[in-house]
C-alpha cells in the first residue's frame, strides 16, 4: 500500500495536539518510512516577510504554512507538475515538490507553477509507523486512526484551515461509500 500522493486527515477524536485538524499530504511512502507536508497549518509569516529574511524582494500575498514539527528549518515548495526546477521530486501527474535554494527568486521573477504552497518543517514516520497508526495498532488508537482521501488540486490548494478538513474528511466519507458500493 503506497499512499504517496494521497492526504491524511486527522479525525475529530484527535485534539489538543498540532494533529488536531490536520490535513496532510504525503510526499513519500515506502520501506524507509513516510514523508509529508501538513496543508492547514497557517504560520503568521508572510511569504514577503520570509522572502525578505532570504533577501530576496517578493511580491507575492500568502503565508508560508507549517509543514509539520520535524526539520523545522526545512523549505519547501509542494506545487502542481507544470513546474519544476533544479531539485524538483516529481510526487505523480498532477503534484510536484522542489526544495531548491533559488525558489523564492524565481517566484519574485514570475516563473512559478500555476498551485503552490510554500512550507517549512515536515511530517515523519518511521518504517511502519504510520501503517500501525492507521490500523490502530497499540500504541496507537483505532479511534484516533488517521482517515485517507485522493488528493486533487482544488483541495490542496484552494482551501485553508477548517474549510479544508472539512472538505477532506467528507471526500474521504465519500471515497470509502464508493468502495463499499464498488
Amino acid at each position: 500500500m503506497n499512499l504517496t500522493g494521497n492526504l491524511l486527515i486527522a479525525p475529530p477524536a484527535v485534539r489538543g495536539s498540532f494533529w488536531e485538524k490536520g490535513v496532510i499530504f504525503l510526499t513519500e511512502h515506502h520501506s524507509r518510512g513516510a514523508v509529508g507536508l501538513t496543508l492547514n497549518k497557517q504560520s503568521q509569516v508572510s511569504i514577503k516577510e520570509f522572502a525578505s529574511q532570504h533577501n530576496v524582494s517578493i511580491n507575492v500575498p500568502g503565508f508560508v504554512y507549517i509543514g509539520g514539527p520535524v526539520n523545522v528549518k526545512a523549505f519547501t515548495m509542494l506545487h502542481t507538475a507544470d513546474w519544476s526546477c533544479g531539485n524538483t521530486m516529481k510526487i505523480n501527474n498532477k503534484f510536484a515538490l522542489s526544495s531548491s535554494g533559488d525558489i523564492l527568486s524565481s517566484l519574485a521573477m514570475g516563473n512559478r507553477p500555476k498551485h503552490w504552497r510554500l512550507f517549512v518543517g515536515l511530517c515523519g514516520w518511521t518504517p511502519g509507523q504510520l501503517e500501525n497508526e492507521i490500523k490502530g495498532v497499540p500504541p496507537y488508537k483505532h479511534s484516533q486512526s488517521w482517515l485517507l482521501s485522493s488528493a486533487n488540486t482544488s483541495l490542496v490548494f484552494g482551501v485553508d484551515g477548517q474549510t479544508q478538513w472539512t472538505e477532506a474528511i467528507e471526500l474521504s466519507g465519500s471515497e470509502f461509500a464508493q468502495s463499499i458500493l464498488a
